[in-house]
């Protein structure tokens, strides 16, 4: 039970922190927006976005981040889709680094088999050094 004793709680507050520390770790050349929104398919309006998108050396760099692995099947049908419907040069999942999380990977690793796992002193490797990392799963 968590008490907020004013105002309203900020419920991806975990969420906003995990990202922020990720994008403070892009360096230039490359560069990188949050909350980017897909494409327009046609006349309907898309109410979708990508969490992160990393720009640079005419490549994109599409970042997921889930906090809690619930629903397996439904964030990877999500995620699916919007890699879909705007297809990236890369892909990273960041997830969340709990004994939860870490369970349910290892439970459903099959679900994960396009996704490698990655190193966080790759990611953060490349990322320093102004490159794009390569496409895979992270936990942050």
């Amino acid at each position: 039970m968590r008490v907020y004793p004013s105002g309203m709680p900020v419920r991806d507050a975990g969420h906003a922190t995990r990202l922020g520390w990720f994008t403070a770790q892009v360096r230039p050349p490359l560069t990188c927006n949050v909350e980017v929104p897909l494409p327009r398919i046609g006349d309907r309006a898309e109410m979708r976005a990508w969490d992160v998108v990393i720009f640079g050396a005419g490549r994109r760099t599409a970042v997921e981040l889930e906090m809690r692995l619930r629903d397996i099947q439904a964030m990877r049908r999500r995620v699916d889709l919007k890699r879909r419907d705007d297809p990236t040069e890369g892909f990273l999942l960041l997830v969340a680094d709990t004994r939860t999380n870490r369970r349910v990977l290892r439970e459903f690793a099959a679900l994960f088999d396009d996704l490698p796992r990655l190193p966080r002193s790759q990611v953060l490797a490349a990322l320093a050094a102004g490159t794009h990392p390569p496409s895979g799963l992270l936990f942050v």
